[in-house]
């Protein structure tokens, strides 16, 4: 027997993860009935990366199978709500409603409403928030960011734990060199009399994907985009190719008035050849965030080599953001950056010493 006859839950629900699935669990175990809402883009679309959010009908489907699993279905209703009320203040049958401290206002405005239409408060239940492995709350809106896994592992926390044992950087194993000749993501072809082309061909892509954010690691690929007017919002330049020194000044020409050095944000950073520094891994952090919540642009000049900085930066970067670098003798790689890539570069970072 069940504590409650009809619980109610809502949320967005996107990119399910270990909260939701710890919240939805309460919900079954102490109602005999569950109506979830899940938010329409009325509720969420002020939401940092709103426009990353997953389609309901695609939020549900995630919901739905998590619940067939457990063999739930049964005992479950949905609806879609467009304001924080949906059914719960109409619906008669329902006596609970399940929340965490972030959102118990909205149960307390629902009861408002209950009670000037003549309905019986709901019991309001508050659960713990679920945290991730750095202690912050596990959200979906942190995982759009690129900051943590569905099961709330963070990716930042890798740098932050070698750097509490003091470890200034990680180096890359010998094994681990060819390996890395591979590359992650798309190959746009071209030779170095074809940068021009082969910037365009890229740029053209961008355009069509519409990416959260372009992160460009090396002269060359930050070169051939300025030149043919395309502006990373972060840029990592170390003013070398194939070891021949680059001059500032031809950067810094090329940008646009309205992101001149006035407005661009330049940041320095070391990082030594074969290794990553794990406080320029910090700053480039920063620079994403910044990035998102500033809508600044970001130009880093590494002391040292940039070469190994493109696997922090897609380990960092927002979903469906894109990291460009360059390749020797093959052209211009393109990383789009995925939940799946993540996992690929968390686990190739791990192999550092």
């Amino acid at each position: 027997m069940k504590k409650f006859k009809h619980l109610v839950y809502a949320g967005t629900f996107d990119r399910l993860h270990i909260g939701h699935k710890k919240l939805l669990s309460m919900a079954f175990e102490l109602g005999e009935k569950v109506s979830i809402g899940i938010t329409s883009e009325k509720l969420y679309k002020s939401k940092p990366l709103a426009n990353l959010i997953q389609t309901w009908q695609v939020r549900r489907r995630a919901v739905e199978q998590y619940l067939g699993v457990r063999k739930w279905l049964k005992r479950v209703r949905f609806f879609r709500i467009d304001d924080i009320y949906g059914p719960s203040i109409v619906d008669k049958s329902m006596d609970s409603i399940l929340v965490t401290e972030l959102t118990r206002t909205n149960a307390e405005k629902i009861n408002k409403r209950r009670s000037k239409k003549g309905l019986p408060a709901l019991e309001i239940i508050v659960a713990p928030l679920v945290r991730g492995d750095g202690g912050e709350v596990m959200t979906s809106e942190r995982i759009r960011m690129g900051e943590i896994d569905r099961n709330g592992n963070s990716y930042l926390l890798i740098v932050n734990s070698y750097l509490k044992r003091g470890k200034k950087e990680l180096i890359l194993p010998k094994y681990l060199r060819e390996e890395l000749r591979k590359p992650i993501g798309r190959v746009f072809g071209g030779s170095v009399d074809q940068l021009s082309a082969t910037a365009k061909k890229v740029i053209k892509f961008i355009k069509f994907i519409k990416p959260t954010m372009v992160i460009s690691v090396g002269d060359i690929v930050t070169i051939s985009l300025l030149e043919v007017g395309f502006v990373p919002q972060v840029s990592i330049i170390d003013l070398k190719s194939r070891r021949k020194p680059i001059q500032e000044e031809r950067i810094l020409k090329l940008l646009p008035t309205r992101h001149g050095r006035e407005e661009l944000v330049t940041i320095e950073v070391k990082n030594d050849a074969g290794t990553v520094n794990l406080q320029a891994v910090r700053k480039i952090q920063k620079a994403i965030k910044q990035t998102i919540f500033k809508n600044l642009k970001f130009l880093l000049k590494v002391r040292g080599e940039e070469d190994l900085l493109a696997l922090p930066a897609i380990l960092l970067a927002p979903l469906q953001s894109i990291v460009l670098y360059g390749q020797m003798d093959l052209g211009v790689v393109m990383v789009e950056v995925t939940e799946e890539k993540k996992r690929v570069v968390k686990e190739i970072i791990k192999k550092f010493k």
